[in-house]
């Protein structure tokens, strides 16, 4: 919610808050006679001044001039500040309820887009679906999920609501959708979610829309678990972020200057570079005496044209980059 409100608002609060506790001191030590006036006393007849209620059993009347004349001035300034104050918060309402409708009614105007639940890895990859020209709508339970601006400031539109639910999955057009990828952080909501879309977009639910070559990519942690899942739900695109980082870890570690990672089924595997040093163990190695999990596909020369898919017998030369 501090997200969505007006920078002014914490201001109108304290300037509610200096206006009522100003004049509860001044009330409490020069009220007269003000030995009957205590501090809730003074509190109460503050209070209901700013809030220009008057209930008779405190009043100005009998008071200095000077003291009416603080009187006048604390409704006037009490209502001013006061009415700001529940203006802050009446917007407040008002913007969260449209951006929660309005993703909605962006929802319906969209085809051949792609659905996103938002998170760390989320609004990246939302962020670089935008980049690439596609159409994205998002999914999100948490009204107060902090990657929200991201999503606002890519104009995607936002649709809160559990994506398990189906009234949730039809809110984002999922019929009209071309992919959609559940990237929450929780293995088990995923598998969830992607249980009903497979329900959704089959015969049984959604008869009259049958789209069951719509990919459904699922973020899943586990590996052993995304493998089970894929085995017994039969979904093609389940990848595990660990499982595609560790080799690129792997390969930094081993000193290659890692281009990227991709799958095939449930297989992982890095692209690398490195540069043979001459001497090194490289230099003059040829291609099947290269560990049986390395695969040289590109060798690059100064003094030759780009060697793809090298020979077994071809050798490496110092000053190659691999």
């Amino acid at each position: 919610m501090g997200s969505d409100a007006n920078p002014m608002f914490l201001r109108a609060i304290a300037a509610v808050l200096t206006v009522l506790i100003g004049s509860t001191v001044l009330l409490r030590y020069s009220y007269q006679p003000h030995a009957k006036m205590t501090w809730v006393d003074a509190l109460y007849f503050s209070t209901e001044t700013i809030a220009t209620v008057g209930y008779g059993d405190f009043s100005f009347l009998s008071q200095p001039t000077w003291l009416r004349l603080f009187g006048i001035g604390l409704m006037f300034g009490g209502l001013i500040t006061t009415a700001v104050l529940v203006a802050f918060i009446a917007d407040l309402l008002i913007s969260r309820r449209f951006a929660f409708s309005a993703g909605r009614r962006r929802a319906r105007q969209l085809r051949n887009h792609v659905i996103v639940g938002l998170g760390s890895f989320g609004s990246r990859v939302a962020a670089d679906l935008t980049a690439a020209g596609y159409e994205v709508v998002v999914i999100e339970i948490d009204e107060n999920n902090r990657y929200l601006s991201t999503a606002a400031e890519l104009g995607i539109p936002v649709i809160f609501g559990d994506a398990t639910l189906p009234q949730t999955l039809e809110a984002a057009h999922v019929e009209h959708a071309r992919a959609v990828t559940v990237l929450r952080h929780d293995d088990m909501v995923n598998i969830e979610t992607g249980i009903v879309l497979r329900e959704m977009l089959g015969p049984r639910v959604m008869p009259q829309v049958v789209r069951p070559d719509v990919p459904i990519v699922l973020r899943i942690y586990d590996h052993v678990l995304g493998s089970a899942v894929t085995d017994r739900f039969g979904f093609d695109t389940v990848r595990s972020t660990v499982e595609l980082a560790a080799p690129w870890f792997i390969g930094a570690a081993m000193g290659l200057h890692v281009l990227g990672t991709f799958s095939v089924g449930q297989r992982y595997f890095m692209v690398g570079g490195m540069h043979v040093a001459p001497g090194s163990e490289l230099d003059v190695l040829r291609m099947f005496e290269l560990s049986t999990q390395t695969r040289v596909i590109v060798i690059t020369r100064e003094d030759a044209p780009v060697q793809r898919r090298p020979r077994r017998d071809a050798r490496l030369r110092g000053g190659d980059t691999v």
